[in-house]
């Protein structure tokens, strides 16, 4: 289903650069059944009855252009569930972060058809202050060729050492999708060095909850599909009072007089036994 062995050498270049890309990842017999998840998903035809968290974009609503999105997926389909909350995925997340083990606090599932507008530059973990810690890793799988004219994912090097932000700024589609960024970096004296996700269909990224990252409009013809899995230590727990970034969504699975993640709903990946 999936393949990924870590070398020194990865787990070197992750704590380098704070990100790595790989060309292959996604066994490709898959790709076609994943791929053909995508419209039904996003009509709300959903396998098992379940819609999910976050549902950003409707046939027959919503404008063709925009680049669509759905959160948690793994709750609607089995074979998204299969593949976001993989325990290989888990394996790979807690090695690179260093994590005793790993769960799943969200996926999504990404869409960008030609045309498909930017996602302003952003720091993944800024939005879950909810969470104790305050820290998350990212796999991104592509399921298409993927090319910098098709608005792909772009890294910045280096950047998950600049500490955390809170966000700021647009999020879906700004005009201007490096906004955010260039002014931070100008503020701190910080440079600004660009590495573009372009692997052929299966490939994957990892990526670290503090790596700033965005992605610009896709000018190609083709359409640009990943589904990704948004991980946490396996020990995490909500934060007793913060509720910003994504809490309002998530904070409702809080459980009365408790502060565990449940497994119900933050599914458990992998854990060192």
């Amino acid at each position: 289903m999936i393949n990924l062995e870590l070398s020194k050498n990865l787990i070197d270049s992750f704590n380098d650069d704070g990100f790595i890309i790989l060309d292959k990842f996604i066994d490709l017999k898959y790709l076609d059944k994943l791929r053909g998840k995508f419209e039904p998903l996003f009509r709300g035809e959903f396998e098992n009855g379940i819609e999910p968290d976050e549902w950003n974009w409707k046939f027959d609503k919503d404008n063709a252009d925009a680049t669509r999105q759905i959160c948690n997926a793994w709750k609607s389909d089995n074979l998204i569930r299969e593949f976001v909350c993989h325990e290989l995925i888990g394996k790979c997340c807690s090695i690179l972060m260093n994590w005793k083990g790993a769960r799943l606090v969200q996926d999504n599932i990404l869409w960008k058809p030609p045309g498909g507008k930017t996602l302003g530059f952003h720091q993944d973990a800024a939005y879950d202050d909810w969470l104790i810690p305050q820290t998350m890793i990212t796999c991104w799988m592509s399921l298409d060729n993927t090319s910098r004219e098709m608005g792909t994912l772009e890294y910045i090097k280096g950047s998950h050492r600049w500490g955390l932000q809170p966000p700021k700024g647009e999020f879906h589609s700004p005009e201007d999708y490096k906004k955010e960024l260039n002014i931070f970096a100008e503020r701190n004296n910080k440079k600004i060095d660009v590495a573009y996700v372009e692997v052929p269909a299966g490939g994957v990224s990892f990526h670290h909850g503090n790596t700033w990252h965005g992605s610009g409009i896709n000018t190609s013809k083709d359409n640009r599909r990943a589904i990704v899995s948004h991980c946490v230590p396996s020990d995490a727990r909500f934060h007793p009072t913060n509720e910003g970034g994504t809490a309002k969504i998530y904070k409702k699975y809080k459980k009365q007089n408790s502060d565990i993640l449940d497994d119900n709903y933050f599914p458990l990946m992998w854990e060192k036994k």
